[in-house]
């Protein structure tokens, strides 16, 4: 025989060469002498080691004939046995370097290649060795083997499966990849039917993917499972689990991110990363840390779409949530968001239950609290610190009635009122170990020093409950995974390209691209206003963030897209006129994420459509006088040479309405050597 001999013991044994079965030990004791050599293979066995491991009731002499005879009999079974078996009269060890493969082995080896490979950060090679492991979990090692030394063995690689499975699940489950992870729970309770972890698994699997029906059957077979087989009844926790899925509210099935099925929803697109640091502050609250998440990015990037999966994710679990978000113009509304979590249905229904001293503070802005209770006094107005005090304690004390864990959600928080962030760093400290987590969304160039949230997230840095998590444009990968998702089609590389280009990989400019391009943004023959290629709420979403510069920050912001996507200080400031204004602007517009430094008073625009809008937004008048200034500014910065900047001196010109000055400076630069 010439092929590699493979040996599977997980599970059903198997012997076969070359892929193809073969005849082999048939009766378990010879396949159970065949195991003890593979598992010990790195080292001679002596001959009274093994008959005392097989045979340790019977005489020495009577064990060693029966270790001859064993080992007759797994000769006769083997192919070419020489290749395998080295033998002599006091030991017998398997050949190492015999062309054979044997699954313990792969097992234990793609665990530890999983191992090095979570350490070295390499998430995709991990999941691939995790994957390879854990289809290798196939059952028990051996398990028509009764002999006493293959208990540890057993029970290590029993252990080692449960972990691979466990850690694949959850790296499936952080990748949303929900129905890809459910196969690997199911497989598992396979080969061990008693796992409860593996059901609560399951059944929170199965509560994310929307089917609610299946998550509760896979309670009613834990329970049958554990009576049949234990008569015992399931733990407290598996029946909490149980108990939270059985009264979330039913919803559409979610998407399973996996390829096993087609998302009937769009699924959200990228943010690994951002999605892990989620869940580890969920964990933290879980575990009776309260804890604050912040998500911060540009307008259009995500924010809001992240927060929503992730309180979609919690719901699905039965986990109480409730969501508000902020809106500038109501700003100045007091505690409106507050107000708005404890009316929703996570949180009214536990109102009931609120003391009547507290009562009365929350109906300060819930005053419908006091309607069914005539007998209340009316609460008195807050005229000392004591009782403004009293107020803020007895809104911590109805939001944290709701069964725990709570997750909140407030969008938009750079909109929020003072009062609300105030009550958030009070509702921190007034039980830092409630189970509960506050999952805000801000944009980030609007969190200026004057804005009195970052005083909350200093507070709550120094306290560390405070997880933040900074979301950037999509990559070219990403962009065009979104794209076929929107799009309901494959996009090629060019297409893919080209968007991204246009994008830059903001995911509401990619979808609102899409839909532009697709006729789903304007009525039929109904021509779009606005910047040419760019879709209307793109266009409202930029100009809201220009609205809320400062008139000498817009105006210079107008002058710099004039001059282009990138643009130099000085011929800015020969632009605009006033070197002082510019700085303060550029600080302001830099700070608001507008622009940002390329070098040595070198700038650009953070995206080509906020030069877009900004060049838009401006007059045609102011434009054409614009484009003359910047024209001259060129000319003056470069008098000694304007060869380099002609085509722009030129274009600024034409761009002004000055023909003939356009044309000069073509004609002179394609006159001059070397221009």
């Amino acid at each position: 025989m010439t092929g590699a001999l493979q040996v599977c013991l997980l599970g059903q044994f198997r012997l076969s060469v070359d892929g193809r079965p073969a005849s082999g030990p048939t009766t378990a004791r010879v396949q159970s002498l065949l195991a003890y050599l593979l598992l010990h293979a790195d080292a001679p066995q002596s001959r009274a080691q093994l008959s005392f491991a097989f045979w340790p009731d019977a005489s020495e002499s009577k064990a060693r004939n029966n270790l001859r005879q064993l080992l007759h009999q797994l000769r006769q079974a083997l192919p070419d046995p020489d290749r395998y078996l080295r033998t002599d009269a006091n030991s017998v060890q398997w050949a190492t370097d015999a062309s054979f493969s044997l699954d313990v082995a792969d097992f234990d080896r793609a665990v530890a290649e999983a191992e090095g490979a979570g350490r070295a950060g390499d998430a995709v090679r991990r999941r691939a060795c995790l994957e390879r492991a854990v289809a290798l979990c196939q059952g028990p090692l051996l398990p028509s083997c009764y002999d006493d030394w293959i208990g540890p063995a057993r029970e290590r690689l029993a252990r080692r499966c449960e972990d691979s499975v466990a850690a694949l699940v959850g790296l499936l489950e952080g990748q949303r990849e929900y129905a890809s992870a459910i196969s690997r729970v199911r497989h598992w309770l396979l080969h061990d039917p008693l796992d409860e972890g593996a059901y609560r698994w399951l059944m929170r699997l199965l509560a994310l993917c929307g089917d609610r029906v299946a998550a509760l059957q896979a309670y009613l077979q834990c329970v049958d499972a554990l009576q049949r087989e234990l008569a015992a009844e399931p733990s407290a926790a598996t029946v909490r689990t149980f108990e939270r899925i059985r009264g979330a509210e039913p919803g559409p099935k979610a998407p399973s991110g996996g390829r096993e099925e087609t998302p009937a929803v769009s699924s959200l697109v990228g943010r690994q990363a951002e999605w892990a640091r989620l869940r580890e502050a969920w964990e933290r609250a879980v575990n009776g840390r309260a804890g604050f998440a912040l998500v911060t990015g540009d307008a259009g990037i995500g924010k809001s779409r992240l927060a929503e999966e992730f309180v979609t994710w919690a719901r699905r679990q039965g986990v109480a949530t409730a969501k508000t978000r902020s809106y500038p113009a109501e700003g100045r509304l007091s505690l409106a968001p507050v107000s708005e979590w404890l009316r929703s249905d996570a949180l009214s229904p536990q109102l009931a239950r609120l003391e009547d001293v507290w009562r009365v503070e929350v109906a300060r802005i819930l005053p419908e609290l006091l309607a069914a209770r005539p007998d209340l006094p009316r609460p008195a107005p807050l005229t000392e610190f004591g009782d403004r005090l009293r107020f803020f304690e007895g809104l911590a004390r109805a939001a944290l009635l709701a069964p725990p864990p709570l997750l909140l959600l407030i969008d938009d928080l750079q909109w929020c009122d003072r009062e609300t962030l105030e009550w958030l760093g009070f509702l921190s400290r007034f039980d830092p170990e409630a189970r509960l987590l506050v999952l805000g969304t801000a944009r980030s160039e609007e969190l200026d020093t004057a804005h009195p949230l970052p005083a909350l997230l200093r507070q709550l840095r120094s306290a560390s409950q405070l997880a933040e998590i900074a979301l950037e444009p999509l990559d070219v990968a990403e962009t065009a995974e979104l794209c076929a998702q929107v799009g309901n089609r494959a996009f090629d590389a060019d297409a893919a390209s080209r968007l991204y280009r246009e994008t830059e990989g903001n995911p509401l400019f990619v979808v609102e691209t899409l839909r532009a391009e697709s006729g789903g943004d304007s009525p039929p023959g109904v021509p779009e206003q606005g910047i040419p290629g760019l879709p209307p709420r793109a266009h409202a979403v930029i100009a809201g963030r220009l609205a809320q510069l400062s008139d000498h920050a817009r105006e210079t912001a107008a002058a710099a897209a004039v001059i282009g996507r990138a643009f130099d200080l000085s011929v800015l400031v020969r632009l605009v006129g006033d070197e002082d204004v510019v700085a303060r602007a550029l600080d302001e517009l830099w700070r608001k994420r507008i622009v940002r430094e390329q070098g040595p008073n070198a700038y650009d625009f953070t995206h080509d459509k906020l030069r877009d809008v900004a060049y838009g937004e401006t007059s045609a008048p102011k434009r054409r006088h614009l484009h003359r200034r910047a024209a001259e500014a060129l000319v003056a910065a470069h008098e000694k040479d304007l060869g380099p900047v002609s085509a722009q001196i030129a274009a600024h010109y034409e761009s002004a309405g000055l023909f003939k000055q356009g044309e000069r400076v073509r004609t002179n630069a394609a006159l001059t050597p070397g221009a």
